[in-house]
C-alpha cells in the first residue's frame, strides 16, 4: 500500500509506493482561508477515504477549478469532513495579500498541490492503493 507525506516546513508532498520507493515529490501547501473551520492539518498519520481513486466533482474538475482535474483524495481528519489533497486554482490568485496561486492558493483546510502530483497519485493508486496520509512539520499558516 502506498503512502503520501506532506511536509509543512518544506512545503512538499511525497508519494511512496508499497516498497517505500519515492514515486515523486511536488510542491504543496496547507495555507487556509481565515473562514476555514480547520486552520491547518495537525501532524499525524491519517487513514485515506479515497484509496483507489480520487473523489471527482464533475464539471468543477478543471486545472483552475477548486479541486483540479483529478479531484480530491480525502482522508479522515476527526471533526472535519471532506479534508483532503487536491490541486486546482492554477492561474487564479486568491484574495490574500500574497495572491497565492496553484499550491499556494488558500483552501478551506485542505492540502493543495500540483496537477502533476495529483495525476501521479491517481495513476499510482489504481494498482497500489494509498492507505495513509502522513503530515509532518505542519503549522498554522492561516491567511
Amino acid at each position: 500500500m502506498s503512502e503520501i507525506t506532506f511536509d509543512g516546513q518544506t512545503h512538499t508532498l511525497t508519494l511512496r509506493d508499497r516498497s517505500g520507493h519515492v514515486v515523486g515529490t511536488w510542491a504543496a501547501n496547507n495555507r487556509t482561508d481565515n473562514r476555514a473551520t480547520l486552520p491547518f492539518v495537525p501532524n499525524r498519520d491519517y487513514a485515506v477515504q479515497d484509496s483507489v481513486a480520487p473523489n471527482r466533482h464533475g464539471a468543477e474538475d478543471t486545472a483552475n477549478g477548486e479541486y483540479g482535474t483529478q479531484g480530491i483524495v480525502r482522508f479522515n481528519v476527526p471533526g472535519h469532513d471532506g479534508i483532503g489533497i487536491h490541486a486546482g486554482r492554477q492561474i487564479t490568485p486568491d484574495r490574500t495579500p500574497e495572491r497565492g496561486i496553484g499550491p499556494d492558493h488558500v483552501t478551506m483546510g485542505c492540502i493543495r498541490t500540483t496537477e502533476d502530483a495529483l495525476t501521479a497519485i491517481a495513476n499510482t493508486m489504481r494498482a497500489d492503493p494509498v492507505t495513509t496520509v502522513r503530515v509532518v512539520n505542519n503549522r498554522n499558516q492561516r491567511r
